[in-house]
């Protein structure tokens, strides 16, 4: 079962960031279009599989899903509209659908002009989730850490998930 984490609500908003993917030809990537937000061109996110993961989502043809996630805290007055059940500022999310050992590649960063002014000067923060792309079982089989902090920070860079199967 997909990690449930109190911030996934934050993924209710529209789909605002377009990611690229790597690994799988044929593939779309679904994106809703967004001015650039300036100074974010894009971060990458590496899965590294267990022995036993890497394995089994080989043998049964199973792919990745990386799931972006992006807020902020609200500045002072932020109308109630741009705040989340949580009282984020929801900036959208974005998914990437890669082979198992790819590397999943978001940017540029397209967040919601409008919603991105109502964040505080902490900025953008960013939450990493991934889960088994869900194609030979109905259930997510990966145990992954997740990535949670600022965007700025990883402007550029690749950041490391580590994965296992679920109870292994």
């Amino acid at each position: 079962m997909e990690r449930t984490l109190s911030r996934r609500a934050l993924a209710l908003l529209a789909l605002i960031c377009i990611g690229q993917q790597s690994g799988l030809s044929g593939e779309q990537q679904k994106a809703q279009s967004a001015p650039t937000t300036p100074g974010f061109s894009g971060f990458s996110v590496r899965a590294t599989l267990s022995d036993k993961a890497g394995k089994t989502l080989a043998d049964r043809k199973e792919t990745v899903v990386v799931a972006a996630y992006f807020s902020g805290n609200p500045k002072p007055g932020t109308p109630r509209k741009y705040l989340s059940d949580i009282g984020q500022v929801d900036l959208g999310q974005a998914n990437v659908e890669i082979a198992p050992g790819a590397i999943a590649k978001f940017g540029p960063v397209k967040l919601k002009q409008d919603a991105l002014n109502q964040v505080d000067t902490k900025g953008p923060q960013l939450l990493i989730n991934v889960y088994s792309g869900r194609k030979s079982s109905p259930d997510n089989l990966l145990d992954c850490g997740i990535y949670e902090d600022g965007l700025a920070p990883v402007e550029g860079k690749t950041i490391p998930i580590s994965c296992k199967l679920i109870g292994e």
